[in-house]
């Protein structure tokens, strides 16, 4: 049995035999059409508490459309912790369960309650919060819950938390049990957070011991690499910059600390760089460790060690394992109100982590397996998406649950998942679809992950989604082998290497079965969106109507129709913005070029020249060929 997380329906055979006999076929009726729900909070509820008994009222009537006036139902909803416990003190944990002919909703922290009441609408109601967009609520007579249910969860992770955009709506992040706060502010009611008090990641130099305050006059505080000090990292050995960054964190803590919330992190995060410092005693400490996290890890311990010689008890140093810093240290290990931040960014995406077959992982778990050795608070920074060329279909769906399963059984305690985090400016795949299953994931990593993405894509694209479900099978199958592998700035014309020309005519037919198939204008929207990936795909690879055996016209046509529709959606990017990504206006670029192509890193003089000729070449065959 798994030790966090346990779902368990049982019958209390104890039970009353008037209790069974009042309850038709064992039912407990918690609403109905002709009766609202009879919740009861305790004498003095919590904010979250009362939120919880808010989100319950909300639903049911959504659910069964009683009138405000109506009577309530016999079976009452007790919120109180004190009642019945739940299964751990772990933030978050619940338990549902009926005792005496009434439902009893138990939570542990803030979160508990408040995931509760989620959990009851999802397993009595068949409700679903798919995306920001999306969440089905069954419309239904009656919620009913059976007699004898008894349902207890403990989160896997303390921390749970993924950049995409669906997540910021407070019931997709309270139904889906979210709980970080980097992107967002989460207020009281609906639980609190696990804050980040300081920026979230590359806050030395740019935060702490500020570049722009001290490498003028203070260069020594710097990193010295390749024989000059640097201004983008750090050196972790010199007494002073100890000093500044104590200081800096403890009136940072000062400030801003909260004692009622379940952790708050202090990020110490190198620069996203790799000028290390290379000092002697920098040196010295990193050779005697066999790794750079050596100075890292030293200077963090140090900067916990003052924290909580201050008194803040359930505040967490939080620093990288990333890049240089990634492989564990031989001789330091550290403290226990430290958090080791592991970073996958070099990984294979479209093979398991542990997949025997591929290389390019295996060193990514040895570094893993050797944190989990000597670190108690690991969290994973994990990545979903390609940030090359975000529009092109990214092979790594049919891994997410053995990698999410790989991080808690190697005692991973946190989990962020990196994602989309432009989805509104650069959509055309499936943002949706990964934001809702990392979240489920993080929630419970041992799921049905098959019932999970079929729920998903039924009702999020309609009649249609199994066509969408066999051509994300097809394509993650055929996205990587033992020596092409998926990374997370995949090129498109590299991608999907096992793709033959039969797959190609049949991704094609499936594409098309979605869009006939589709209800409505909402569900064939959201199917041509993401459709916009294979598209893209074929234009960078030159297949079917991209194909180099068709006229130059007609390639030309083919992508002015894919460019039109990728601006028509609101897009403005094709890949992450900060890698000048931006989409370009420039016509020779998208009639011409291969997708890649298509963004303002590859404006220059040639191709605004070049611009007036090509589209009136490109209008004078329209008029000729026609459409």
């Amino acid at each position: 049995m798994k030790k966090c997380l346990c779902i368990i329906l049982t019958v209390l055979f104890a039970l009353p035999l008037a209790l069974l006999a009042s309850a038709a076929d064992g039912e407990l009726v918690l609403a109905s059409r002709d009766a609202r729900p009879a919740i009861v909070l305790p004498d003095a509820p919590t904010p979250p508490q009362q939120n919880a008994a808010q989100v319950l009222e909300r639903y049911l009537q959504k659910i069964t459309g009683f009138a405000d006036g109506a009577p309530q139902a016999d079976c009452r909803i007790i919120l109180d912790d004190s009642a019945v416990q739940p299964p751990a003190e772990t933030d978050g944990a619940y338990r549902i369960t009926e005792k005496d002919g009434c439902l009893y909703l138990s939570g542990a922290g803030t979160h508990g309650t408040l995931y509760a009441a989620y959990a009851l609408l999802e397993a009595f109601a068949g409700c679903h919060w798919y995306a920001d967009t999306l969440e089905v609520i069954p419309a239904s007579d009656r919620v009913t819950a059976p007699a004898g249910c008894d349902i207890q969860y403990t989160p896997y992770f303390e921390y749970r938390e993924t950049d995409w955009r669906s997540w910021q709506n407070r019931d997709y992040a309270a139904a889906n049990r979210m709980n970080g706060s980097a992107y967002r502010a989460v207020p009281a009611e609906w639980g609190g957070s696990v804050v980040y008090l300081s920026g979230f990641a590359h806050t030395l130099t740019n935060q702490f011991c500020a570049a722009g305050s001290y490498f003028e006059t203070h260069p020594e505080y710097f990193a010295l690499h390749g024989k000059a000090r640097t201004r983008n990292q750090l050196c972790l050995t010199n007494p002073d910059v100890l000093r500044i960054v104590t200081d800096e964190v403890l009136d940072l803590l000062r400030r801003t600390y909260d004692p009622m919330l379940p952790l708050q992190i202090v990020s110490l995060t190198q620069h996203d760089n790799g000028d290390y410092c290379e000092c002697d005693a920098c040196a010295a400490l990193d050779k005697a460790n066999g790794s750079h996290a050596g100075t890292m890890v030293t200077f963090a311990n140090a900067v916990a060690d003052a924290v909580r010689e201050a008194g803040y008890e359930n505040a967490a140093v939080d620093t990288f394992a990333y890049q240089y810093t990634r492989r564990p240290p031989t001789q330091v290990k550290p403290r226990d109100n430290v958090i080791i931040r592991l970073c996958s960014i070099e990984c294979c995406f479209g093979h398991a982590m542990d997949d025997p077959d591929c290389k390019e992982n295996a060193s990514f778990m040895a570094d893993l397996a050797g944190w989990s050795k000597i670190c108690g608070r690991i969290y994973v920074w994990d990545y979903g998406t390609n940030y090359g060329e975000t529009f092109n279909f990214f092979p790594n769906l049919h891994v997410l649950q053995r990698n999410m399963q790989i991080f808690y059984e190697n005692h991973v305690r946190g989990i962020y998942g990196e994602g989309n985090y432009y989805t509104d400016r650069c959509e055309g795949e499936f943002s949706d679809l990964r934001s809702y299953l990392q979240c489920r994931l993080m929630a419970d990593p041992y799921l049905d992950y098959d019932a999970e993405m079929n729920g998903f894509l039924r009702a999020f694209y309609g009649n249609g989604w199994q066509a969408i479900r066999e051509f994300i099978d097809l394509c993650c199958d055929k996205g990587v082998s033992k020596i092409r592998h998926a990374g997370i700035f995949q090129r498109a014309n590299l991608s999907l290497p096992k793709l033959m020309p039969r797959d190609v005519t049949r991704c094609d037919a499936l594409w098309q079965t979605a869009k006939e198939q589709a209800q409505d204008e909402t569900y064939r929207a959201r199917v041509e969106r993401s459709e916009l990936c294979w598209r893209y795909w074929k234009a960078s690879n030159y297949r079917k109507e991209f194909s180099l055996l068709r006229s130059p016209f007609r390639r030309m046509q083919a992508r002015d129709a894919l460019y039109n529709d990728i601006v028509a959606y609101g897009n403005t990017c094709i890949g992450e913005t900060t890698r000048k990504r931006e989409l370009s206006a420039c016509p020779a670029l998208h009639l011409l070029r291969t997708p890649f192509g298509w963004s303002t890193l590859y404006d220059a003089e040639f191709w605004n020249k070049i611009s007036p000729y090509v589209e009136k070449i490109y209008a004078a065959w329209l008029e000729m060929f026609g459409t």
